[in-house]
C-alpha cells in the first residue's frame, strides 16, 4: 500500500512541473523578441536542472522502494527469530522452573541428608559406648571365668587325689579279696574231705555199735536195718545238700570275683578319664590365660594442629596382658594369634585427617575424618595374624587434628580372639 502511494506521489510531481515549464516556456516564446538570447539560456539550464533533479528522484524512489522490501524482508525475519526467541525464552523459563523445583528437591534432600547425618553419628557414637561396655563386660567376664576355672581346677584336684586315695583303697580291697578267694578256692576241697572223713568215722562207729546191738536183740536188728537204711538215704541226701551248697558258694564267690573285677577296670576306666578331664582342664585353662590380653586405650584432650607420625593414646582404660605401651602408641603382641583392632578418631572442627592401622610398618586399613562437615568421625577395623613381639600402631597419613574429651572420644582398642 506504502509502495503506490509513493508511486501517485512520484506521477503527480513530474506532471505539476512539466505544466509549469511549459507554461513558462511559452510565456518565454512571447517574450524571446523582447529579453534576448540571453533568457533563452536561462531557460535551458533550468530544464537541464529540472531533467537532472527528476532523475536523481526517480533513483532515489528505486532505492526507498528497493529499501522498503528489504525492510519487510528483513521485519519478517525478525519477526520470525523473536518468535523462536519467544519460544526459546518460554523453553528456558520451564527448564529454569524445573531447575528450581530440582533445586528445593535438592535442598530437601540435603536437609534429610543431614538429619541422617545427626541421627547416624548419635547412633555412632551409641554403638561406641556399647563397644566401651562390652570391652568391659568382656573384661569383666573374663575375670570371672579365670577366677572360676581357678575355683574349678582346684576342685578337680582335690576331688581328683580323693578318687585315687580311694581307688588305691579299692585297689588294696580287691587284692584282700582275691587273696580270700584263693584261700577259699584252696580250703573247700580240705574242709568237704575232712567232713567227709568224720562223717565216715561217725558211721563206721555207728555201724559197730550197731552190729553189737544186732547181736543182743533181733528186734533191735531189725529197727537197726531200719534205721541203717533210714540213715543211707539221710547219708546220699546230705551228700546232695553239702555239694549243692558248695557249689552254690563256689558260683557265688566267682561271681563276686568276677564283679569286683568289673568295678575294678570301671574305676580304672574313671581314674583315667578323669585324669583326662583334668589335662583337658588344664589345657582351657592356658587357652584362658591366653585370650586375657586385651586393650582400650584413649585421649582426653583435642589437638587442632596435630599432625605428626604416630598417634599416642596416653589414657588406659584397660590393657590386660600389658601388650600397649602409653609412652610410645605402640601395642607388642605377648604371645601368638588372632587379634582384632578397632580406632575411632574424630577430626576437630572443619579439618581433615586421615589415620592408618600400621603392623610393622606396613598400612593395613585407613580411616577418613572429611571436611565436609564440622566434627566427622572416622573409623575402621581389622583382624590380623600376629607372632609374639609384632607391633601394632595408628599412624596419620594425611591432614591434621583430632577431637576428643575428657571421656574419651577418640580411641584405640584390640584383643586376642
Amino acid at each position: 500500500m506504502m509502495s503506490y502511494i509513493i508511486l501517485g506521489f512520484l506521477c503527480v510531481i513530474p506532471s505539476s512541473c512539466l505544466s509549469i515549464l511549459t507554461d513558462g516556456e511559452t510565456q518565454n516564446g512571447t517574450l524571446r523578441d523582447e529579453s534576448g538570447d540571453s533568457k533563452t539560456d536561462v531557460f535551458r539550464q533550468l530544464l537541464n536542472q529540472e531533467t537532472l533533479i527528476r532523475m536523481s528522484l526517480v533513483k532515489n524512489v528505486h532505492s526507498l522502494m528497493k529499501d522498503m522490501v528489504e525492510m519487510k524482508e528483513s521485519m519478517s525475519t525478525s519477526n520470525k527469530r523473536l518468535h523462536d526467541a519467544e519460544k526459546e525464552i518460554s523453553s528456558l523459563k520451564n527448564e529454569v522452573q524445573l531447575l528450581k523445583t530440582e533445586n528445593q528437591k535438592l535442598k530437601e534432600e540435603a536437609v534429610k541428608f543431614q538429619e541422617e547425618f545427626k541421627t547416624t553419628d548419635s547412633r555412632f557414637d551409641e554403638i561406641k559406648g556399647n563397644f566401651t561396655m562390652v570391652s568391659y563386660s568382656r573384661d569383666q567376664y573374663e575375670t570371672h571365668v579365670n577366677k572360676k576355672l581357678e575355683d574349678f581346677e582346684k576342685n578337680t584336684s582335690t576331688i581328683l587325689n580323693d578318687i585315687k586315695i580311694e581307688v588305691r583303697y579299692l585297689s588294696v580291697t580287691l587284692l584282700d579279696l582275691n587273696k580270700h578267694t584263693m584261700e577259699l578256692n584252696m580250703s573247700i576241697p580240705d574242709l568237704i574231705e575232712s567232713k567227709l572223713t568224720e562223717y565216715s568215722a561217725y558211721l563206721n562207729r555207728s555201724v559197730g555199735d550197731i552190729n553189737q546191738k544186732l547181736l543182743t536183740s533181733k528186734e533191735y536188728q531189725e529197727q537197726l536195718v531200719y534205721n541203717l537204711s533210714a540213715l543211707g538215704s539221710n547219708q546220699s541226701s546230705l551228700m546232695k545238700i553239702i555239694s549243692d551248697k558248695m557249689n552254690n558258694t563256689i558260683t557265688s564267690i566267682k561271681a563276686d570275683v568276677e564283679q569286683s573285677q568289673k568295678s575294678q577296670l570301671k574305676l580304672s576306666a574313671a581314674v583315667s578319664s578323669l585324669e583326662v578331664f583334668r589335662m583337658n582342664m588344664s589345657l582351657l585353662n592356658n587357652c584362658a590365660s591366653k585370650t586375657s590380653v586385651s586393650f582400650t586405650v584413649g585421649v582426653t584432650s583435642s589437638s587442632s594442629s596435630w599432625s605428626g607420625d604416630i598417634l599416642v593414646f596416653p589414657h588406659v582404660i584397660t590393657n590386660n596382658g600389658n601388650g600397649y605401651n602409653p609412652s610410645t602408641g605402640k601395642f607388642i603382641a605377648p604371645t601368638d594369634g588372632t587379634y582384632v583392632f578397632f580406632v575411632t578418631v574424630n577430626s576437630y572442627s572443619a579439618n581433615t585427617v586421615y589415620l592408618d592401622i600400621v603392623l610393622n610398618g606396613s598400612k593395613k586399613v585407613r580411616t577418613m575424618s572429611h571436611n565436609t562437615a564440622n566434627y566427622m568421625t572416622g573409623t575402621n577395623m581389622a583382624v590380623l595374624q600376629l607372632y609374639t613381639g609384632n607391633s601394632v600402631w595408628v599412624s596419620r597419613y594425611s591432614g591434621k587434628s583430632y577431637y576428643s574429651r575428657s571421656v574419651p572420644i577418640t580411641t584405640f582398642s584390640g584383643f586376642l580372639l
